[in-house]
């Protein structure tokens, strides 16, 4: 018997396994293909702010940002390389985005050195720029493998999930008090039809050039610092169209390599070239850009109590039925290596602290809008 069960070994199956084992819980990790074998092993792992002006998304990502620098250093300082960021707009619409980000963060920002600029491209330089102090690029497959050590890991897909008697039962395998499901863009396992994740492929590559790059740089992909070895990776979650699971055709390997080293050439020189390896995986976003983490809601047994809800009536959210002890992480999108960490700090406080979560991530806020799109 485990006192939680994390059904996914991405970047959020691991941070929950990581922050949960580390606070004395048995933990239990479950993924059908390992750890970090889908979008988490895929991505850049840049640790980076959101650039966007105001509200909710701004709020919740330097939130997450300031606190998972610091963690990384602090716990995984072996595998996280530290620099500034500097960061490019790329359009005259993310020019206005990044001007007033400048005006209005309360993250620090220092001034651009001009013999940083000897290797970006004129073009490049054209569009408004902001260099923050401190980023990280984390080595994204060590991470999540340093974090799930604590844990029992099952090599497992996971088709049944069913509570009874005061614990989940996992395809009569695993016995937990609680269960969270880190699913990212892959099926929840349980019925869940008011979040639907917002797939997006990512493809990163790591490449050796003879031109340096010293801090990390964002505009239209990321391109992180040089190594000691002159190897930099470049990375994007840039196709919004493609998903491996629902298409016939296989993922065009060679061209989204030259995409990426197209889009990366817009910002700086590259010479030199040779690929190293490609990494590929799928994303899973929100509709409004935040995350999801909380208590996952039984939409049956709510709509059972609550019929109200179909003529658009508003309830507490108290007032929900939810499944028992059975959480949720997702929606993390391509800034999965920054939420992570603080969204399994929150889930652990959670847990063991009865700490609220804040109501801009909670899966319950989707229910309603749901609902009504279902009756209209």
């Amino acid at each position: 018997m485990f006192d939680v069960a994390i059904v996914g070994a991405g970047i959020c199956g691991c941070s929950s396994a990581y922050m949960l084992s580390r606070a004395g819980l048995r933990v239990a990790l479950i993924d059908a293909t390992g750890i970090a074998a889908g979008g988490s092993g895929a991505a850049g792992a840049f640790v980076s702010p959101k650039f966007v002006k105001s509200g909710p998304v701004k709020e919740v990502s330097e939130a997450a940002f300031r606190f998972s620098l610091a963690f990384y250093q602090e716990h995984f300082g072996g595998a996280t390389s530290v620099s500034s960021l500097l960061h490019y707009a790329n359009s005259a619409l993310s020019n206005e985005r990044v001007a007033y980000f400048k005006q209005h963060t309360s993250l620090s920002l220092i001034a651009l050195e001009s013999d940083l600029l000897k290797h970006i491209e004129p073009q490049a330089q054209m569009f408004e720029s902001l260099v923050l102090e401190s980023s990280a690029v984390v080595d994204a497959h060590k991470v999540c493998n340093m974090m799930a050590s604590e844990a029992s890991f099952f090599k497992i897909h996971v088709n049944a999930l069913h509570y009874d008697e005061g614990f989940w039962n996992i395809n009569n395998k695993v016995r937990a008090k609680r269960v969270v499901l880190t699913t990212g863009a892959y099926d929840h396992v349980i019925d869940i039809p008011y979040f639907t994740p917002r797939a997006v492929f990512g493809h990163r590559i790591s490449v050796k050039t003879s031109s340096c790059n010293p801090l990390n740089l964002h505009q239209f992909v990321s391109i992180s610092q040089s190594n000691s070895e002159g190897v930099i990776a470049i990375g994007a979650t840039h196709d919004v169209h493609y998903n491996p699971q629902h298409s016939a055709t296989a993922y065009d390997v060679a061209a989204g390599r030259e995409e990426l080293l197209e889009k990366a050439r817009r910002t700086m020189k590259l010479n030199n070239v040779t690929i190293i390896e490609d990494f590929t995986g799928v994303r899973a976003g929100s509709v409004d850009h935040l995350p999801l983490l909380g208590l996952v809601v039984d939409s049956k047994k709510t709509l059972s109590k609550l019929p109200k809800l179909r003529n658009g009536k508003k309830y507490n959210i108290n007032k929900y039925e939810y499944y028992p002890h059975l959480f949720m992480m997702n929606g993390v999108g391509g800034y999965g290596f920054v939420l992570a960490p603080y969204l399994a700090k929150t889930l652990r406080d959670y847990m063991l602290e009865n700490s609220a979560i804040s109501p801009l991530v909670l899966p319950s806020r989707f229910l309603r809008r749901w609902i009504i799109q279902q009756c209209h």
